[in-house]
């Protein structure tokens, strides 16, 4: 007669052994996993990567074949009052409840990274820079939009632990994001700010990416301007810069050049006006005698000297000879253009 307590026993009489399915850990080659992540969706992938620490860091280093989230544009501004009633404000004073709404990844924090934070505080150290002349204040919003504007208020000087995770968290989501244009005029984000709250994360991208970028170049903060573009921006198509109150032009000038001899890494094109040949003629006399091998691809220049005659012309870098660079005017537009190829391609 049957008995329930033989149930989990064999014919001899002994116990089964029972295996626990549920602890199994399929190993699976990073190649599988990827194959199985391209299926997700940004949202999908957002709830995914918190499931497990490995999974995470695997997304974080692959996003460039993964899904992303597309966002229309993304500024820094200041705003007096929001004038259409559809546009929403968003500003997020409990850290739990941006964690529990939008799902960001859980922060943990050692003793050391602690003290940087806490540092940080005390310091009050900013979240935004100005490069206009007016410090930044409540005021200052990040607008992104969608099909929708949110208008995103960040603590411009943290005073807690707890504020400095929230402005962590939201830079993060902008971080995984990709964007059609990319506008910082008057403020920008502190690159000093940036590596205190990413600083132990290796997984995690700190740049902006957009096909499209709009700087304003001033003396103000010039260094960290600088440091943020080369830094924090990936600009796949065009960066316009504008370059105002500049109290010496040397001192413009050596700025512009670090910026195109440092940026071709992550700016594909950059287009700026000048006032004078000058600035011309030192970045030809860079790419001749300098190491070009990081250099912007393309330059536009916007000559306000209409009469400048430039005649076509190919320069061979004296570091590396493969390099080459194409000089002319543009007939439609007027405009000067260089173009960085190898000599092959030419």
């Amino acid at each position: 007669m049957y008995n329930s307590e033989n149930k989990n026993r064999d014919l001899q009489g002994n116990p089964f052994i029972l295996k626990d399915k549920t602890k199994r850990k399929l190993n699976l080659p990073d190649e599988v996993k990827l194959d199985v992540l391209k299926f997700l969706s940004f949202n999908q992938l957002l709830s995914f990567q918190q499931t497990n620490y490995s999974f995470y860091c695997l997304i974080r280093l692959n996003e460039g074949i993964l899904a992303c989230k597309r966002l229309y544009s993304v500024k820094t501004m200041v705003v007096q009052y929001i004038c259409n009633s559809s546009e929403e404000i968003k500003y997020y004073g409990d850290p739990k409840k941006t964690v529990e709404k939008y799902g960001i990844f859980k922060i943990l924090l050692d003793d050391e990274l602690l003290k940087k934070w806490q540092s940080a505080v005390d310091r009050q150290i900013p979240v935004y820079l100005s490069t206009c002349g007016t410090p930044p204040n409540n005021k200052i919003y990040t607008r992104v939009e969608e099909r929708y504007v949110d208008y995103l208020k960040l603590p411009v000087y943290p005073k807690s632990i707890e504020e400095m995770k929230i402005v962590r968290c939201w830079l993060e989501r902008l971080f995984i994001c990709t964007f059609q244009h990319a506008e910082f005029k008057d403020y920008i984000f502190n690159p000093e700010m940036i590596k205190i709250l990413f600083d132990s994360e290796k997984y995690i991208p700190t740049q902006f990416r957009a096909k499209y970028g709009t700087l304003t170049y001033r003396n103000l903060n010039i260094k960290n301007l600088l440091k943020f573009t080369l830094d924090h921006l990936i600009i796949i198509n065009e960066l316009g810069i504008k370059f105002k109150c500049f109290d010496k032009k040397e001192k413009c000038n050596n700025y512009i050049l670090e910026l195109l001899s440092n940026g071709g890494k992550n700016i594909h094109l950059i287009r700026f006006n000048i006032e004078k040949q000058a600035l011309l003629d030192l970045i030809i006399k860079h790419i001749e005698t300098k190491d070009c091998s990081n250099f912007i691809s393309y330059i536009e220049i916007i000559l306000n000297q209409d009469k400048t005659v430039i005649k076509e012309n190919i320069i061979k870098n004296s570091r590396n000879p493969k390099i080459l660079f194409k000089i002319y005017r543009d007939e439609m537009c007027g405009h000067i253009l260089i173009v960085k190829k190898v000599d092959e391609e030419l």
